[in-house]
């Protein structure tokens, strides 16, 4: 069945549609939720937003359904002169390998050891150079297919949403010396990262249905880092604000927990004061990745 929601839609007043092909794409897609934002390449302003609600889709052909209904509907997404495309799936099947360990034969290999893979997936890479790092990682060939074939004369460029999240984090928090937690939350996940002197110590994803379930990844994730709940810093983003229960159970454990921002390159005009800034930052994260 085909279900889509709009749940957010902010359009700036310097939006000029006569500028596509100055303009960045940006998708972030996930079971749930598709994302999209446009980026100007010359003001760094981030020109539109919106996010949909697709259902609860497992099936790859339903998702597709879904996205040929809204696409067909939408006037600036069928456009094909766009600067560049990049695509991110938000899913649980990456993992990181370092670079001396990496080899692009084996990409289905090292998937294994994080997740299933199923037949109707393909493998793809991204080069994290400053971490030294490959995040390797599976996407569902048809859906993939889709796009391409929507994009025939632009080379989209493919992601998994946690490495935007790996190359926005460093440049957008003083991590300092002390070891620095950063969540991520989605409807039914998390992303933990953990830094200490800007270096990626940890990178993982829980699923939840709960927020007593989310406090003890969170909880686990401190005892095996050795990470002091009084003292160290942990932000947040996403799916979460002040009054929900996730927050709440969150700061009784831990003290110095605050609100992430919006990446601090980006610029934006006065109609995006009513999206929280920590909001979506997984999606507007893919400008630092190349």
């Amino acid at each position: 069945m085909v279900d889509y929601h709009l749940v957010q839609k902010v359009k700036s007043n310097k939006f000029n549609v006569d500028h596509l092909s100055q303009y960045n794409l940006y998708f972030l897609l996930g079971k749930q939720h598709f994302k999209f934002c446009v980026i100007d390449t010359k003001s760094s302003y981030c020109m539109l937003l919106e996010d949909y609600l697709i259902g609860s889709n497992d099936q790859p052909t339903e998702i597709v359904d879904t996205l040929k209904v809204l696409f067909e509907s939408h006037h600036l997404l069928n456009a094909g002169f766009w600067h560049t495309i990049k695509l991110a799936f938000l899913n649980p099947k990456s993992v990181l390998v370092p670079n001396q360990l990496f080899d692009k034969d084996f990409l289905e290999d090292y998937l294994k050891l994080n997740c299933e893979i199923s037949p109707e997936e393909e493998f793809y890479y991204y080069r994290h150079n400053s971490g030294n790092m490959i995040n390797v990682f599976a996407a569902n060939k048809h859906i993939v297919d889709w796009f391409e074939t929507l994009y025939p004369n632009l080379n989209i460029h493919l992601l998994h949403y946690s490495s935007a999240l790996i190359e926005s984090v460093p440049r957008q928090n003083d991590t300092g010396q002390l070891k620095s937690m950063s969540l991520f939350l989605n409807i039914d996940s998390t992303e933990i990262l953990v830094h200490e002197n800007d270096k990626l110590l940890y990178c993982n994803q829980f699923a939840h249905s709960s927020a007593s379930e989310f406090l003890n990844y969170v909880v686990a994730t401190m005892d095996q880092l050795e990470i002091d709940p009084n003292f160290s810093k942990v932000q947040v983003w996403g799916n979460i604000n002040n009054q929900s229960e996730y927050f709440k159970i969150l700061y009784k454990y831990v003290r110095n927990v605050s609100f992430g921002k919006r990446p601090s390159v980006l610029n934006f005009s006065f109609e995006f004061d009513e999206i929280p800034e920590h909001k979506y930052f997984d999606l507007m994260g893919l400008f630092y990745c190349e």
